[in-house]
C-alpha cells in the first residue's frame, strides 16, 4: 500500500531536491542468536505459557570482542556502503547509547576515528531508548542550517548487561547497533520529513539503574505499558497532524520494541492495524535505542519496506522522553 498524500511541514521547501535525505542504513547483531536454552537459568523458571507471553524466541548478546564501539562501527560501515558515502565525507557523527555510558572519554570520537571519519564532529547522546530518534532530530537541525552536509546517526547498546542475572529481563534484553546516513539536498534516497520530541520530568523516577548496574522499574508493568502507549500516541499524533496526515496515510509503523506487553498496549491505543506494524522483537529482543534502525534494516533488506513508502517510528525513554519521526527510505 502507498500513502494517499503527503504534505511536507511548512518550514520545508516543497522540492524533491532539497531537505534532509536518508541515503543509507545498516545494522549489526553480535554473535550467534541465542535461544532460551542457551541462557543462564532464571531464579523462577518460566512455564511454556509465560515464555510465549514474553515473546522473544532468540536474541543476540555481545561478548568479546563485541563492544558498543565495535558494533557501532560495523553498523555504520554497512550504512555508509549502502549510501555510497566515504567516511571522510561525514561532517557529523552522533552516537546514541546509554547502556555503556562513560564519564570520560566518551565513545563517538573513537568510533569516528576507527571509521576514518576524520572530518566529522563526533559526540555522544543519551535519552535512553529514545536516543536514536533524538539523534535524528539533532542531525536534522545541524544539516538543515547549512553548516554540515552529511551525518551519521548510530545507536549501539549492550542492553543485556542492564538485566539482573536470573530475572525475566534476561529473556527480553539484547544487544545490537543500527545506523542511518543523512545528507542535505541529496535528491536521492529517502526523505526525513519531520520529527517531534517531548519530555516529562514528572515521570523522572519511573525507572533507574541500581548500584550493580541493573534496571529497576518503580511502576507496575500495566501502568508502565499504558504510559508508554499514551506517550507514543501523543508524539506520533503531533508529527502526523503537523503534516496533515492520519494513520491511514502511513505504510508502516516501526516502533521501539520495549516488551510484548508494551507493544500490545501501543497497538490497542493507535488506530493502525497490526499488519502495518513492523517489529523484529521475537528474533532480536529489546535492543533499546537501536531497535528502530535495526528493525528498519531487517525489513528493508528483505523487501518488506520499499523505497518511497511512508514510515512512522516512535519511541520512549526513561527520563521521561518521547520521540517520533516521519520518513521514507
Amino acid at each position: 500500500r502507498r500513502a494517499r498524500h503527503r504534505t511536507p511541514r511548512p518550514d520545508r521547501k516543497d522540492d524533491t531536491m532539497t531537505g534532509v535525505f536518508i541515503t543509507g542504513y545498516g545494522s549489526h547483531l553480535p554473535g550467534a542468536p541465542l535461544p532460551d536454552s542457551a541462557l543462564p537459568p532464571l531464579d523462577v523458571p518460566l512455564t511454556s505459557a509465560q515464555a510465549r507471553r514474553i515473546g522473544v524466541t532468540r536474541r543476540h548478546w555481545a561478548h568479546h570482542p563485541d563492544t558498543v564501539a565495535t558494533m557501532a562501527r560495523t553498523a555504520a560501515e554497512r550504512a555508509l556502503e549502502r549510501a555510497g558515502t566515504e567516511p571522510a565525507d561525514l561532517g557529523l557523527l552522533i552516537l546514541a547509547n546509554w547502556t555503556s555510558r562513560r564519564y570520560i572519554p566518551e565513545l563517538a570520537p573513537r568510533i569516528a576515528t576507527s571509521l576514518g571519519a576524520t572530518n566529522a564532529v563526533a559526540f555522544d547522546l543519551c535519552c535512553a531508548c529514545a536516543g536514536f530518534l533524538y539523534g535524528l532530530a539533532v542531525a536534522d537541525s545541524f544539516l538543515s542550517d547549512g553548516r554540515y552536509r552529511q551525518a551519521l546517526v548510530v545507536a549501539s547498546e549492550t542492553t543485556s548487561q542492564r538485566a539482573r542475572p536470573g530475572s525475566r529481563a534476561t529473556r527480553v534484553y539484547a544487544d545490537g547497533a543500527g545506523a542511518f546516513v543523512l545528507q542535505r539536498d541529496a535528491g536521492r534516497g529517502g526523505s526525513l520529513i519531520d520529527h517531534a520530541l517531548a519530555t516529562d520530568g514528572t515521570r523522572h523516577e519511573i525507572m533507574d539503574v541500581d548500584s550493580d548496574g541493573h534496571v529497576r522499574t518503580h511502576l507496575p508493568q500495566r501502568e508502565l505499558a499504558d504510559l508508554v502507549a499514551r506517550s507514543i500516541a501523543d508524539v506520533s499524533g503531533t508529527v502526523l497532524t503537523r503534516n496533515n496526515l492520519t494513520y491511514d496515510d502511513i505504510d508502516w509503523f516501526v516502533p521501539h520494541t520495549g516488551t510484548a506487553g508494551i507493544q500490545a498496549a501501543v497497538r490497542d491505543r493507535l488506530p493502525i492495524e497490526a499488519g502495518r506494524v513492523l517489529t523484529n522483537f521475537p528474533s532480536a529482543g529489546n535492543v533499546s535505542s537501536a531497535a528502530v534502525p535495526v528493525a528498519v534494516d531487517h525489513f528493508a533488506s528483505r523487501g518488506v519496506i520499499r523505497p518511497g513508502q511512508l514510515i512512522l517510528s516512535a519511541s520512549v525513554g526513561t527520563g521521561w522522553y518521547a520521540a517520533a519521526a516521519l520518513y521514507t527510505l
